[in-house]
């Protein structure tokens, strides 16, 4: 096999024949790993929100408990989150009464989603198709565990940046599989399609 046949075929593998140096990225992939960067910023914001406003998250937790809310009302937050070794009282009434714990779980997937979509990023905007699948099932996934979170009722903060995240990553999808986006990602095909319209003269 020839040097310009191997170097074909290499290129129709990553899908991204003249994409790194010969094509311009289009506007919509621009502004898909703009946006892309913002959603990640804005990840950040909510952890930070999660650590600053912790107590509110455990106290509309509790609003949704009824063994948690009996606690709240009697003996107060602190006890909330950082009950005895031995409940006062009757144990069994405390069942399932005990805190969650948000704020670690929240930095780690924070972190964990962050780099990954980092890594994800720089092969997009070279023009890899696999990169942009991850992306939009990472993406759909998270929107989808960010309306799980509305739906428990968390403070009203958490519910408006929960939707402007939502929006956000509406937004990268769409732009993503933008046909300019296609293009610049598979440039043979589409220029396999523009000589076969030349050809019958569309």
């Amino acid at each position: 096999m020839s040097e310009v046949g191997l170097g074909r075929t290499e290129a129709e593998s990553v899908g991204a024949a003249a994409a790194f140096a010969n094509e311009q990225r289009p506007a919509s992939l621009v502004w898909a790993l703009r946006i892309l960067g913002i959603l990640v910023a804005f990840g950040a914001l909510v952890a930070l929100l999660m650590v600053l406003r912790s107590n509110d998250l455990v106290r509309a937790w509790a609003e949704g408990n009824p063994s948690a809310k009996r606690i709240l009302d009697r003996y107060g937050l602190e006890f909330l989150k950082h009950p005895p070794a031995h409940w006062p009282g009757t144990a069994t009434a405390y069942t399932g009464a005990r805190a969650p714990h948000f704020i670690a779980p929240a930095i780690t997937l924070f972190a964990v989603l962050a780099g990954l979509v980092g890594v994800l990023a720089v092969f997009l905007r070279n023009g890899f198709e696999w990169a942009r699948i991850c992306l939009t099932v990472i993406i759909f996934f998270a929107a989808v565990a960010s309306v799980g979170g509305i739906r428990t009722g968390p403070p009203f903060l958490f519910v408006l940046l929960s939707i402007v995240a939502i929006g956000l990553g509406v937004a990268i999808i769409v732009l993503m599989w933008l046909p300019a986006t296609g293009r610049y990602i598979h440039p043979r095909a589409s220029e396999e399609i523009a000589d076969l319209r030349e050809q019958l003269h569309l």
